[in-house]
């Protein structure tokens, strides 16, 4: 379907953080100029690495640098021509054409050290050959065994023009041959006075080394912390200017953000398929406060605070907020890290808090740019037609269209600003060995959401009516077989109040009937849409891999159910474990409860009923397994034992063909998922309807109440008014929580 490229929009938001560092994502491009400071929050994204990490790391140091440096730890030692005189003079060559010297890490020992240093101790042996060249011919065969190398890699804040981002310098290396580490096998007149010249050459030799070990960091580092000149479009920032590859002031280089800066051009992007304008992004490691006051080694890890930042300008599609709705930027309050997960006693190595704070900021932002403004119609799903909607209770619209079926729109557009709670992210067994979610870990609140319903009628797009909600979505969160992250929705995950329907006329429906029957829309829209709730990937980080240990809510809000923090927490891994064998779906309807349409309809006194789908599920091994749906592209359920499940959804009274996958995984082990699900098809179609009633008529509806109809006949927004013009996007306000995963910006190399 059209509407499948939102998703280009949803992983620009969700990945991009994951995906590359700086602006090298596909979708998004540099910005012209840094993001304003009023945009942006301060300690958005906290994170931790713990001593377990380091001792990760000391443990696979050697494989990490393998990975980073091709070939492993090697250095040059540059030509040297020297002359000597003692009784006489003669001229020594070092290294004529260059030699080549190989360290290999035998242990480390990295120890944080308050407020801002990692201390590295390392054990090396360091091998290869010197070659000396002129009057004397020498190979100096070089066997360092067990030798010792120090460095101190110190953690700064770059105060220049308010800019407060992270950096990193190298210092005090320390590397050095000693006279014992090699022998002399010299020939030519003079070797015999090699020998005495020994420690001269060892001087020499250190000298070239650590001038090389020197300027290869020096280049190194300014790659990584330094701002290249064309980072921003509009050039080096103001008060620096380009000095060769990088901005300079003050003598020194601007700071590289270590994290995500660019802007997502929502227009460029969703193209004919809604509204939207740009939205800047600068997710980037730093901190108000200096070290020295603020220290980022804290309690033997390292604590790094990240600013985010987001910015857009007001969309035709959104009004000016009111100034009351609008969040604050200020820093949230610090998370209480500590090395085990909150209300366990389970350790792990990097943990990551995104405060409710910036998640909120970040909603206002996406509201200001258009993302959450949707058109959601027949293109969407063939089930979305106006005859199935008059079969739900809506009578008067078979008269409106002159008794045909025709294409119908949904118009929705944000009146007030969203916002995002963080809940505590648990699951519970509702006593009948269903999964449900107990408390969702995203709280998605939607007020004042304004839908305007529209029909085509004699070429015409019409609208019928107009209604305004609010919309509350709560979502929780799971693994799948890939280490992705996947949202889950639950049979209330959607609640919806305060409705108020207007420009119902042509409708012959009380008002409180087209009450009943605009959350069922919503209700059923929503989740058809939520294919644009993708699977988030979790890469590896420059060749780590991420064991997810816990996602939940911390920090508790006094006052409230809810909380300051969406955390989660994780382990590293060099590689991912072999994949244990995923599990193989096996699933068949046994029997499918349908109403008739009177039992259904909105105008039922009490509540309408709901078709259900019994299945029957099993797997392939003789062992247990538990079992996750969705329908029609839905988002997917919690995972519950079989052998029995009950599919139960607003979203099945829509009379017409419907798809219901299912998947089958090891209890709890998110890698044995079965990553080819089975593929059900059904026909709803209630005892009392006579399908041909369901097909889309060839000509268009006529007007029937024509004075009326043409006063309510209008171009949409944005739109022409054809049947060709409809376009479908929609976006994932609950997603935007992922950006989380920048704090683990710090593990990448630069």
């Amino acid at each position: 379907m059209r509407y499948m490229r939102r998703l280009v929009v949803l992983h620009c938001l969700l990945l991009f953080a994951l995906a590359c560092g700086g602006t090298t994502c596909d979708c998004v491009t540099p910005l012209q100029t840094p993001i304003a400071d009023d945009a942006k929050v301060y300690d958005a994204v906290q994170a931790r690495l713990t001593a377990n990490a380091f001792n990760f790391i000391e443990d696979n140091l050697r494989t990490i640098i393998d990975m980073f440096i091709e070939g492993g730890l090697e250095f040059d030692v540059p030509p040297t021509s020297e002359e000597f005189c003692m009784l006489i003079c003669f001229d020594i060559d070092i290294c004529r054409n260059g030699c080549t010297l190989t360290a290999e890490i035998v242990d480390a020992d990295i120890t944080p050290v308050a407020p801002n240093v990692l201390s590295l101790d390392a054990t090396v042996n360091i091998t290869g050959m010197v070659d000396l060249r002129g009057d004397i011919d020498c190979d100096v065969p070089i066997h360092m065994q067990n030798k010792p190398v120090h460095a101190d890699i110190r953690l700064l804040i770059d105060h220049t023009d308010n800019d407060n981002l992270l950096y990193f310098t190298i210092e005090n290396l320390q590397i050095s041959i000693s006279d014992d580490d090699y022998d002399l096998d010299c020939s030519g007149l003079l070797g015999w006075l090699i020998e005495l010249l020994k420690g001269v050459i060892t001087g020499i030799m250190n000298d070239q080394i650590q001038g090389q070990l020197d300027d290869a960091l020096s280049g190194a580092l300014d790659s990584a912390v330094c701002l290249a000149c064309d980072f921003y479009t509009g050039g080096c920032p103001s008060g620096s200017s380009c000095g060769g590859d990088y901005c300079e002031q003050g003598g020194t280089c601007r700071k590289n953000p270590l994290g995500v800066v660019g802007t997502v051009d929502l227009t460029e992007t969703l193209g004919d398929l809604g509204a939207g304008a740009a939205l800047d992004i600068f997710v980037a490691a730093g901190q108000a406060q200096d070290p020295t006051v603020d220290p980022l080694v804290r309690t033997g890890g390292v604590e790094a605070r990240l600013i985010g930042g987001a910015d857009a300008e007001v969309a035709d599609c959104v009004p000016v907020p009111d100034p009351a709705e609008v969040p604050s930027n200020q820093p949230p309050p610090r998370f209480p890290f500590s090395d085990t997960v909150p209300g366990t006693s389970t350790g792990y190595m990097a943990g990551i808090g995104v405060s409710d704070v910036f998640l909120d900021w970040f909603m206002y932002k996406a509201y200001l740019s258009g993302l959450l403004c949707l058109n959601v119609g027949t293109e969407t799903t063939d089930m979305l037609t106006s005859s199935t909607i008059g079969l739900m209770g809506l009578a008067s619209l078979y008269d409106l269209t002159g008794g045909r079926n025709t294409p119908v729109k949904l118009k929705i557009k944000p009146m007030h600003v969203p916002y995002i709670e963080v809940g505590a992210g648990t699951l519970i067994d509702d006593g009948q060995g269903n999964v449900t979610i107990d408390e969702p870990l995203l709280n998605v609140f939607l007020p004042g959401f304004g839908l305007d319903f529209y029909v085509l009628i004699d070429e015409h797009w019409t609208r019928i009516m107009s209604v305004s909600l609010d919309i509350t979505m709560g979502l929780g969160m799971d693994l799948d077989e890939d280490n992705m992250l996947v949202f889950l929705f639950g049979e209330d995950s959607i609640t919806m109040d305060n409705v108020e329907v207007s420009n119902y006329e042509l409708l012959a429906e009380d008002p409180e009937t087209l009450k009943e029957l605009l959350p069922r829309l919503v209700e059923m829209a929503l989740p058809m849409l939520t294919d644009a709730l993708a699977p988030i990937e979790i890469p590896p980080i420059e060749g780590f891999v991420l064991n997810i240990v816990a996602i939940q809510g911390d920090m508790p809000r006094a006052g409230t159910d809810y909380y300051e923090f969406m955390a989660i927490y994780a382990n590293l891994e060099m590689a991912p474990p072999p994949p244990p064998g995923t599990r193989s779906t096996r699933a068949r309807i046994v029997q499918k409860k349908v109403p008739s349409l009177e039992r259904m309809s909105i105008t039922r006194a009490g509540d309408a009923e709901y078709p259900e789908i019994i299945l029957e599920v099993s797997s392939d091994e003789d062992q247990p397994a538990e079992y996750s749906w969705r329908l029609d592209k839905g988002l997917w359920r919690p995972f519950s034992p079989g052998p029995r499940l009950v599919v139960r959804s607003p979203v099945l009274t829509f009379v017409g063909t419907h798809t219901l996958e299912v998947r089958a995984r090891t209890p709890g082990d998110y890698r044995s998922l079965d990553t080819t699900p089975e593929v059900l098809t059904f026909e709803i179609k209630p005892p009392d309807v006579d399908p041909a009633n369901l097909k889309i008529s060839a000509r268009p509806a006529t007007r029937v109440h024509k004075t009326t109809v043409a006063a309510r006949q209008q171009t949409l927004t944005g739109e022409e008014s054809r049947t060709d013009s409809c376009s479908c996007n929609t976006n994932d306000p609950g997603g935007l929580a992922l950006l989380f995963l920048l704090g683990l910006a710090l593990l990448r190399r630069k």
